[in-house]
């Protein structure tokens, strides 16, 4: 009798333990190659973030925003890291394509340039050599910042650059130049040479930057994912806030290759865009529809959408709660 109470006892056990619950296993498509701008993601994957959420996340590099987000938007990949704007122009264009939290506040586009230049501000550029990258999207939010600011055309000599942007500022072919601060200004500071910057998005460009979106279907499928998923991305973000450098060394570790050097330039630079007065209030990844409405009016100012769209279809702050 005693032996039937303890084999019952024991299978009892084994089946209130049960089999582990299998983990959601998703794909997260990143804007770009890894860089350290990404090391938050990577630290809440090894941190377990999204593993306590219920999520086996895949992070796959990418090859720039437009490709993410066409891939979000046809459902190849489950969630993406790309820039607001070609989320935005994704929705215009039919593909349903939702972010749900703005992880850049500010667009990372700027007007590059030494230090010993002397330029401190836009009219600064009188006089001297500015390299802009032709058939671009910074090139057509150059030219909208030129204009809202009424710079005079006539007094820069501006120059078409395609790739090889901090060479030709090390190279003294150009004063300054038309790029992501992050990526070439910082890469001539990594070479030794002081730079500054001033960004577009303080000179009147209306732009949130990356973002992590999702499809529109995959919401209305299963919102309770897209909560975990996004809960775990944010704390990864919140974390390395108060973490920096373990963040950054977690990424390091898991990508070798990368350039440390670099990498610990770039990294709270980008932190830094994380930060506004609404995000203070209102968390990280938080994003109103008033600057959403602004985007979309550059958009067409700069004639790179046709239609405009309802904006609150294109956004969720639903998921930061």
């Amino acid at each position: 009798m005693n032996m039937r109470r303890l084999f019952i006892a024991a299978l009892g056990l084994v089946l209130m333990s049960g089999p582990a619950l299998a983990l959601d296993k998703v794909t997260l498509r990143l804007d770009w190659v890894f860089g350290s701008e990404h090391a938050p993601i990577f630290l809440a994957r090894d941190k377990g973030f999204f593993k306590d959420e219920g999520i086996d996340v895949e992070i796959l590099a990418g090859e720039g925003s437009t490709v993410t987000v066409k891939l979000v938007g046809n459902g190849t990949a489950d969630f993406g890291y790309a820039a607001a704007d070609q989320a935005l122009m994704a929705y215009a264009k039919g593909l349903p394509v939702v972010a749900t939290a703005v992880i850049l506040q500010k667009n990372p586009v700027a007007v590059i340039f030494p230090s010993a230049s002397g330029i401190k501000t836009l009219t600064d550029l009188y006089g001297k050599t500015l390299g802009v990258p032709t058939l671009s999207v910074s090139e057509k939010q150059w030219r909208y910042v030129e204009k809202l600011n009424k710079l005079d055309e006539a007094k820069i000599h501006q120059v078409s650059l395609g790739t090889g942007i901090a060479q030709m500022i090390e190279a003294q072919k150009v004063d300054a130049a038309v790029a992501f601060f992050f990526n070439d200004g910082l890469k001539v500071v990594s070479d030794g040479t002081p730079m500054g910057w001033i960004l577009l998005s303080d000179v009147g460009l209306p732009i949130y930057s990356t973002s992590l979106v999702t499809n529109e279907d995959m919401i209305k499928k299963n919102p309770d994912l897209v909560r975990r998923f996004t809960r775990a991305f944010l704390k990864g973000w919140t974390y390395a806030l108060g973490h920096q450098q373990e963040t950054l060394d977690t990424f390091l570790k898991d990508n070798p290759t990368v350039d440390p050097k670099y990498s610990a330039l770039k990294f709270p630079e980008v932190l830094k865009l994380t930060q506004t007065p609404d995000t203070e209030k209102n968390g990280i990844g938080y994003s109103s529809q008033e600057r959403w409405e602004a985007m979309q009016k550059a958009l067409l100012d700069m004639a790179i959408i046709d239609k405009g769209v309802n904006v609150a279809d294109v956004f969720s702050n639903q998921f930061l709660k």
